[in-house]
C-alpha cells in the first residue's frame, strides 16, 4: 500500500512540476506576443478624404487581403474599396485599415493578419453617413486596446415633431496577441 500511495505521490507532484512548467512557458510566450501600436484615432470624415484622388483597390490586393472573408463587405464593389493605413507590421502580423467610399457612405474596417498572412479578424472602426447622419462611429487605438465610440442621431420624437437627439454607445476590444479583437 506505501509502495502505491508513494508512487502516486511522486506521479502527482511530476505532473504538477510539467504544469507548471508549461504555463509558465505559455507566459513567457504570450509576453512576448503582445501587441502594442501607437495611439491613432479612426474617423471617416468626408470632408478629409479628396474623393476624386482615391486610390481604389486591384483583384490582387482584394485577394492578397482575403476581403472575400470579411463580413460586412458583401455588396460592395471593387471600386468602392481603397486602403486605408498600415498600423503593424512586424514578424508576428499585421494589423491595417481598409476603407469603403460610396456616393453614400465612408466605412472604415481595421483588419489583422497572423504571421503567415492569413486574415484573423476583422472590426468596423469608423463610419460616416454623408446623406442623412444617423449614425457615425470613430475609433481610439492605444497599445492594444480599441475604443469605439457610436453615436446615433434621431431626428424626430414619437408625435412626429421636429427634434434633433443623439445617443452614444462605447465598446472596448483587447487585441489578444493571436491579433484576435476581443470586446472587454
Amino acid at each position: 500500500m506505501n509502495k502505491i500511495y508513494l508512487f502516486n505521490l511522486i506521479l502527482f507532484t511530476t505532473f504538477v512540476s510539467c504544469q507548471s512548467k508549461q504555463e509558465n512557458n505559455l507566459k513567457a510566450q504570450l509576453g512576448t506576443l503582445n501587441v502594442e501600436l501607437t495611439e491613432t484615432f479612426l474617423s471617416s470624415k468626408a470632408d478629409s478624404i479628396d474623393l476624386t484622388d482615391v486610390l481604389r483597390l486591384t483583384q490582387k490586393e482584394y485577394d492578397d487581403l482575403q476581403l472575400s472573408k470579411v463580413k460586412g463587405l458583401e455588396g460592395y464593389e471593387l471600386s468602392d474599396l481603397t486602403m486605408g493605413q498600415v498600423l503593424l507590421d512586424n514578424a508576428n502580423g499585421t494589423i491595417l485599415t481598409i476603407q469603403i467610399i460610396t456616393d453614400g457612405e465612408i466605412t472604415e474596417y481595421l483588419l489583422s493578419y497572423d504571421k503567415d498572412g492569413n486574415l484573423v479578424d476583422n472590426l468596423i472602426v469608423a463610419y460616416e453617413d454623408m446623406v442623412e447622419y444617423y449614425s457615425e462611429i470613430s475609433s481610439k487605438i492605444n497599445s492594444d486596446l480599441i475604443t469605439v465610440q457610436t453615436v446615433n442621431f434621431t431626428y424626430g420624437d414619437e408625435d412626429g415633431n421636429q427634434t434633433e437627439a443623439s445617443d452614444t454607445a462605447i465598446a472596448k476590444y483587447q487585441i489578444t496577441p493571436e491579433f484576435k479583437f476581443v470586446m472587454n
